[in-house]
């Protein structure tokens, strides 16, 4: 089992997914609340989504979290028989109505406001309520998938992991208390014997305003993962994520991508408000072309300075290489003079790459602007 999953949130416009796919996303997981409120909002927020999927071969699943409301009031007490029924009957019509979705995931998936019971006891209804899941959600296809996302220090998680098919659990950089994302891998990998898990990442920084975190760090996270426990990962939310975001299947700790500028000009020289091409070559340390793999991880960005003053004529440009040969079009605006002085200008182009496990590589290439037509 391979997943390299995005969450996606109702409310929120989709990402484009035929591009997240070409760079390594394999599963979709659809954030809904709905399913208890209002079952046609629910199915007809899910078939929205499956339009939007079309012509890729992404997996659905849908994240529910049927113990709490948006306004924390509870939705089903794993208690009651009638509202673990009721959860039961919404969950099967689902999967009968939209069979394109492949698994359900209940979030959030731990000991509520309920009291009255010890952690023994809080585990085995926690359990027995996700083993009758499973088994309807089994005899609607054999295929579906049934999850759960626990905080990774949950006491529940050994009992729970169990009765899923996979466990994901929360190993969050605001609830790990410090310990390092191997550790507490380890840890769950060690709580739920052989089942199998999806470990949930994160791609924004919960402390300040959702800002996205940088792509070094959340492809740090995966190839953490990768090493341990394969490529089995699910990033959260893609509201917040990085531009460029990728999906590697492999651990690129030990590869170094190197780069290098070339302009197809004699003597590296640019007539003034002249459009040019630079080539930005991106090699391994064996001087071999990327893999699709390794180079879905790549996003870069370039700019441009004229050398003497460092004023900026171009601030820092995203771009994303489709090739290991990947062509920069450099307009008729970026190679202008901005010294009415001077008939030349040397100016500096800087491209920085991230890559990998969260590498970064920067290169410079010198280029002479001239004013053929002598100074304005």
């Amino acid at each position: 089992m391979d997943v390299k999953g995005l969450y996606v949130i109702e409310n929120y416009p989709f990402p484009d997914f035929k591009e997240l796919e070409s760079r390594g996303l394999t599963h979709v997981f659809y954030s809904d609340s709905f399913l208890l409120n209002n079952y046609n909002t629910c199915k007809n927020n899910v078939n929205a989504l499956i339009d939007e999927m079309k012509d890729t071969k992404l997996k659905l699943h849908i994240n529910i979290n049927a113990f709490k409301a948006s306004d924390q009031s509870s939705l089903v007490d794993p208690e009651n028989m009638d509202h673990r029924n009721k959860l039961q009957t919404a969950l099967t019509q689902l999967l009968s109505d939209v069979p394109k979705i492949e698994g359900i995931i209940f979030d959030d998936f731990h000991w509520h406001m309920w009291s009255g019971y010890d952690v023994d006891q809080q585990s085995n209804i926690l359990a027995e309520f996700v083993k009758q899941m499973a088994t309807a959600i089994h005899d609607v296809d054999s295929s579906n998938k049934l999850s759960a996302s626990i905080l990774w220090t949950s006491p529940t998680i050994h009992l729970t992991a169990a009765e899923v098919d996979y466990v994901m659990p929360k190993i969050f950089p605001s609830n790990s208390s410090g310990t390092a994302l191997s550790t507490a891998i380890k840890k769950v990998l060690d709580e739920i014997d052989n089942t199998k898990m999806v470990v949930n990442l994160i791609t924004y920084d919960p402390s300040v305003k959702f800002i996205p975190r940088s792509l070094s760090d959340i492809y740090n996270e995966i190839s953490t993962v990768i090493k341990i426990n394969g490529a089995n990962y699910c990033l959260y939310a893609s509201p917040w994520s990085p531009y460029g975001l990728g999906f590697p299947l492999e651990d690129y700790s030990f590869t170094e991508v190197n780069v290098n500028l070339s302009l197809v000009s004699q003597h590296k020289t640019i007539s003034e408000k002249s459009s040019r091409i630079i080539t930005i070559s991106f090699l391994d340390q064996n001087n071999n072309p990327l893999s699709d793999d390794l180079l879905s991880t790549i996003v870069g960005k370039y700019k441009i300075a004229d050398q003497s003053t460092g004023k900026v004529i171009k601030d820092f440009t995203n771009f994303i290489p489709d090739n290991s040969m990947y062509e920069l079009n450099l307009s008729s605006d970026d190679n202008r003079i901005i010294n009415p002085d001077v008939s030349q200008e040397n100016h500096i182009i800087t491209v920085s790459a991230v890559y990998g496990d969260g590498k970064i590589e920067n290169e410079e290439l010198s280029v002479t602007i001239m004013n053929l037509m002598g100074i304005n």
